[in-house]
């Protein structure tokens, strides 16, 4: 998911007043905070939050030079300050503005899959549900490495993979094949160490077990599955993914490990054994 912040405006009339300050924070995520040194202004970006986030600045100055190149992406660590960008005042004596906007998504644009991670079933141990979507699936999946897993709504969720929780919803209730249902999924969201996201949608309403901030085992219960959101009918949606440069998100072909058929990759059609 995209996250767009506002677009902000400074104006200083004459001579830059040094040691003002401004701040403005985004879903509860991140700040930004602006100081002035009395012939530049230093922008740092400061989170709130325990994970990455990779943002994307751009800005329009006058009177004013930025010391890197524009539009700035970078991530930013979890509950850290960040220096961002140095604007420094053209003449100092004549007024300046700038404005900035940024948009931002989870996790590290530099994360890299670690390709021998073997991931649970998410569901419980003993249980057997067929895989209704792989891989690049026509119906919803393309250019995607995602699976559905059809699971009747309330079947318990499980992760896949430990982690930290970075994000979760489950205040949707609606579910069918409706374009305007697509941002209105139930979900959670796991941080791996590798800097992938773990990426479980469709939970029903108020079926999430979990909360942002909280560090879960593989195996361990998340959640019911559901029908919220763009839906065909109740499954779980999984996929892991990592942001990139132009805040676009890039999926992972991962292997599950089943009892039948041991360390794989799943297949549209057929039945797994966790």
């Amino acid at each position: 998911m995209l996250y767009s912040g506002l677009l902000i405006a400074l104006l200083a009339m004459g001579p830059v007043t040094t040691g003002s300050s401004y701040s403005e924070c985004y879903e509860n995520t991140f700040c930004v905070e602006v100081e002035d040194t009395g012939n530049s202004v230093e922008i740092y970006v400061r989170s709130m939050v325990d994970w990455e986030v990779t943002l994307s600045l751009d800005m329009q100055t006058a009177n004013m030079r930025p010391d890197v190149a524009l539009p700035l992406i970078q991530s930013v660590a979890g509950k850290q300050r960040s220096h961002a960008v140095t604007l420094k005042v053209r003449d100092i004596g004549r007024s300046w503005s700038f404005r900035y906007d940024l948009s931002w998504v989870p996790g590290d644009h530099k994360a890299q899959h670690n390709e021998g991670t073997a991931y649970e079933l998410p569901f419980e141990k003993g249980e057997s549900y067929m895989v209704g979507q792989g891989f690049h699936g026509q119906e919803t999946h393309e250019g995607k490495y995602a699976i559905d897993f059809q699971l009747p709504e309330g079947t318990p969720v499980h992760a896949a993979r430990g982690g930290m929780v970075i994000e979760t919803v489950e205040r949707f209730e609606e579910g069918r094949l409706d374009p305007a249902l697509k941002s209105r999924a139930n979900f959670v969201k796991i941080l791996h160490e590798d800097g992938t996201v773990g990426y479980y949608v469709h939970f029903r309403f108020q079926g999430v077990e979990v909360e942002a901030g909280e560090r879960v085992q593989a195996g361990e219960l998340i959640g019911y599955s559901g029908n919220t959101g763009y839906s065909s009918g109740p499954h779980l949606h999984f996929e892991v993914f990592a942001a990139t440069e132009d805040l676009s998100l890039r999926t992972f072909p991962v292997q599950f490990r089943t009892a039948e058929r041991g360390l794989t990759h799943v297949t549209s059609g057929l039945f797994y054994t966790r």
